[in-house]
């Protein structure tokens, strides 16, 4: 579990330079991010989940043309299941992959920050629907209030608030913080 928190922490320090190293993401890269993050929404917990969130923080550190960031949020709690029994280290490095999926599917576009935040936030509850699937006493009552915003429409509204000042330098977190 420790791993996916370092794979984040690094995504954060390296990959403005390894993004130089190499040119823009391609479409082929592209289909295939999208199609992963999908795979982990759908089941979290498969054979081979590793392996795919591996790809994808290996992918989206290395590419110049598509980038995320980790604000404070409602996602936070999940940092502290340093045991990983609920899932924790897995359903917040979701919302990385859906950030960037949605971006993905949006060469070119600008996208405004509550749009991708929230693009990550559903990306996590995916997910962690499935995950309670498999393993109910994986709740989160943090996501539990998340998925009933998202019923009600006012996701984006919650994160836009909960998340005031993402979009700014301000409000980003510092790397190594995640």
């Amino acid at each position: 579990m420790k791993l996916a928190h370092l794979s984040l922490v690094s995504l954060l320090v390296l990959a403005p330079a390894v993004a130089a190293a190499r040119g823009p993401s391609t479409p082929a890269e592209r289909r295939r991010a999208v199609e992963l993050t999908r795979l982990l929404e759908r089941d979290p917990l498969a054979a081979g989940s590793e392996a795919a969130r591996a790809w994808l923080l290996d992918w989206i550190k290395a590419i110049p043309d598509i980038e995320v960031q980790s604000c404070p949020g409602p996602l936070d709690a999940l940092q502290e299941d340093e045991d990983g029994t609920r899932y924790g280290p897995q359903l917040y490095s979701q919302s990385v992959f859906g950030m960037a999926a949605y971006l993905a599917e949006r060469p070119g576009r600008k996208a405004g920050w509550v749009a991708v935040q929230t693009a990550g936030i559903e990306s996590v509850l995916r997910a962690y629907r499935a995950v309670l699937a498999a393993e109910p006493g994986a709740r989160w009552p943090e996501l539990d209030r998340l998925v009933v915003a998202g019923r009600q429409g006012t996701l984006a509204r919650l994160v836009e608030q909960t998340m005031r000042g993402c979009g700014d330098e301000a409000g980003r977190v510092p790397a190594g913080t995640i």
